[in-house]
């Protein structure tokens, strides 16, 4: 690898001026918090749960509405599910405005294929986004997620369980739902380009999931 690629690969934690636009996360709040407002595209986002079902699917759906529009000026590629632990409920997805059709769900038979999944579809190139449960990944196992989100351009998004927190990890965004008395914050751990904190998207977040009633 030459010097000048080695050097683009290189994060200057002050050097936010070079972070690439994002993906639109639909919280104003929280796309102005952002480097590049908006979810960071060709790295790994890790979303930490206590438990699947709190409304973390909700910080996803303005992303993939606008991932799975129908475009006619670029090729329209996959948003890919692997190892859901429960199943979208599709009406609600399309009345929200996601198009289902560009929607393809991966569930491997054993536990631990689901990150060999989530590396093959990076690598393929297919696909805008992948978004992955996993029960454990090593940190050597994320890196090499990241690698491969990095070239080909794709977001990861990997929901992971709290007790993963304390964890090394390349990823460029690591963060938290959290409710408490009736707001809903996003609990940023790590954030290539800027700082650790906590985002207000109360007024944004919808009281009911749309993905999952």
């Amino acid at each position: 690898m030459k010097i000048e690629e080695l050097k683009t690969r290189i994060w200057r934690g002050r050097d936010s001026g070079s972070v690439a636009p994002g993906i639109t996360t639909g919280f104003a709040a929280l796309d102005d918090y952002l480097p590049g407002r908006g979810w960071p595209i060709g790295a790994i986002t890790e979303i930490f749960v206590d438990r699947y079902g709190l409304g973390e699917l909700t910080l996803l759906i303005p992303a993939l509405v606008s991932l799975t529009r129908p475009d006619a000026t670029q090729e329209q590629k996959w948003v890919v599910w692997v190892s859901p632990p429960l199943i979208p409920y599709a009406p609600a997805l399309r009345q929200h405005g996601v198009s289902i059709e560009h929607l393809l769900m991966i569930q491997p038979s054993r536990i631990r294929d689901c990150l060999w999944a989530v590396e093959q579809v990076l690598r393929s190139g297919t696909s805008s986004a992948v978004i992955a449960w996993l029960t454990s990944a090593s940190n050597a196992a994320l890196r090499r997620l990241q690698l491969a989100a990095e070239e080909q351009g794709c977001w990861a998004v990997l929901f992971r369980s709290i007790d993963a927190i304390g964890e090394r990890s390349p990823a460029a965004l690591r963060l938290r739902l959290k409710r408490e008395a009736g707001a809903v914050f996003v609990q940023i751990f790590k954030c290539r380009g800027s700082r650790p904190g906590s985002v207000d998207i109360t007024g944004d977040f919808p009281a009911v999931d749309p993905a999952t009633s």
